[in-house]
């Protein structure tokens, strides 16, 4: 005789981070991926690899100019709805974690999910600055505190402190990394409550 049972799949928490450049999205998705097993996406995965795959420098700018292509071309969620694809077809862990939050539909893409949390990064500006400079991940990444300001403001930042305001939870960024790691740990214990 053959038994078949039909199990009950987990439903994973859904976690989204929203911050302005070098608010520490990335340490903390890696903090928690690596912390919590969690699975780490970002939107801006599919944009990076499809510029390193044309030869394009990778910057704020040729981001935002492929996001817009695509956007116009194919609708304003066209990356929100290759993001949930991705998930449901290799995403196999109890935590998600999406990194790199920008727009309306993106928070609503998060909201979309039965266990979801946002959580809100942010730092000083001089901060920010400071680590982006020093971590030099994009081409325009290394420059005067004034150019940063103005990249900060650019069309695809615009709506990152009025969705901050929505979030779950806020973490102001400008201590070490101790007093930060702590900051997510809470937050992760009181969401398993």
């Amino acid at each position: 005789m053959i038994t078949i049972k039909k199990t009950k799949k987990k439903i994973p928490l859904v976690l989204g981070l929203i911050g302005e450049a070098g608010s520490g999205k990335d340490t903390a998705a890696s903090y928690i991926k690596k912390k919590y097993n969690a699975e780490e996406f970002r939107f801006s995965y599919m944009l990076v690899n499809a510029l390193k795959i044309l030869g394009i420098p990778i910057s704020r700018q040729n981001l935002a100019w492929l996001a817009d292509v695509l956007k116009k071309k194919y609708g304003n969620n066209v990356l929100t709805r290759a993001m949930e694809k991705t998930i449901k077809v290799l995403c196999q862990k109890p935590i998600i974690v999406i990194n790199g939050l920008r727009l309306p539909s993106d928070y609503d893409f998060i909201r979309r999910f039965p266990k979801n949390k946002v959580i809100f990064l942010t730092a000083p500006e001089k901060i920010r600055w400071k680590r982006v400079y020093v971590r030099h991940e994009k081409a325009d990444d290394k420059v005067p505190f004034e150019e940063f300001l103005r990249l900060s403001s650019g069309r695809n930042e615009k709506y990152i402190k009025k969705i901050g305001k929505k979030a779950d939870y806020v973490v102001v960024n400008d201590g070490d990394i101790d007093k930060f790691y702590k900051a997510i740990d809470h937050i992760l214990l009181s969401i398993k409550k």
